[in-house]
């Protein structure tokens, strides 16, 4: 096997089709995401987002192609990944503190018997630190609010000091101040990882992804400043209306305080 090298894309499919049990999910999907890329899924619901970071992340096996991760088959590099599920498992009146939460993602495949040892709760530290959580550290998860949720399950995903990051719709149900601190944080890691988010909020991609990848069964990439309402209307052959949300007199956040989304309907 030949060593994966810095130059290999973060993300590489070559003509992926998958399909469950009926129509394809995808169908011929050729996807290069460089090293350092900040990308955005969009696309209608069934389109094949979720699938997509599935395939990468080794959970589902393409029916046709082949899909690298970091160079290599994505159940090897498993471990070199972080991963934010759209919708958290994680019982929110589990009795753990915001750091036991961020240390479960220390969990690998091998089980773990008896406490984490101090390693592990140094990254886990780390990883608050950097969603600017650490002086909840103690604090019970159930007890924050749901942005500070979503920070937690952020670190969580950080914790095993991945090279790439996959979120799946992670400003879903947060208010518009808790996702202007969310898309902050993302833009800071960013610096340090590839980072690949499904995402509804055309305004989040337009304004801060550099790729946009367009997917509806097959898979469209342009760069975030190219993402109009005509690309979007050729590829998904549907009306678009943008919606601006503006935020309540006296609240303010500076000049991107307006929240964008799509509301579409096909013709």
């Amino acid at each position: 096997m030949i060593a994966p090298t810095p130059s290999q894309p973060a993300v590489e499919f070559a003509g992926v089709s998958f399909r469950y049990d009926g129509p394809w999910a995808l169908q011929e999907v050729d996807l290069a995401i460089p090293r350092g890329d900040f990308a955005g899924c969009v696309g209608p619901n069934g389109g094949g987002k979720s699938t997509l970071l599935r395939l990468a992340l080794g959970l589902l096996a393409p029916t046709r192609g082949q899909v690298r991760v970091l160079g290599m088959p994505p159940a090897q590099a498993r471990q070199r990944i972080g991963y934010l599920p759209q919708h958290n498992r994680l019982d929110a009146q589990f009795p753990a503190s915001a750091l036991e939460v961020v240390l479960m993602g220390r969990l690998g495949p091998k089980p773990q018997w008896g406490p984490f040892g101090r390693e592990a709760r140094r990254l886990a530290h780390e990883a608050l630190r950097d969603v600017n959580m650490a002086d909840l550290h103690a604090r019970p998860f159930a007890t924050l609010s749901g942005g500070q949720q979503k920070r937690v399950l952020l670190a969580r995903a950080l914790v095993c000091r991945p090279e790439l990051l996959l979120l799946d719709e992670p400003a879903a149900n947060l208010d518009i101040e808790a996702e202007r601190q969310l898309y902050d944080l993302l833009r800071k890691l960013n610096e340090r990882l590839t980072i690949v988010v499904v995402s509804h909020d055309m305004g989040f991609v337009s304004r801060h992804v550099r790729t946009a990848v367009c997917v509806n069964r097959m898979v469209h990439t342009h760069a975030s400043s190219e993402l109009s309402d005509e690309v979007i209307r050729r590829l998904y052959g549907r009306e678009m209306r943008l919606v601006e949300h503006h935020p309540e007199p006296g609240h303010t956040h500076g000049p991107d305080c307006h929240h964008e989304t799509i509301d579409a309907e096909r013709k």
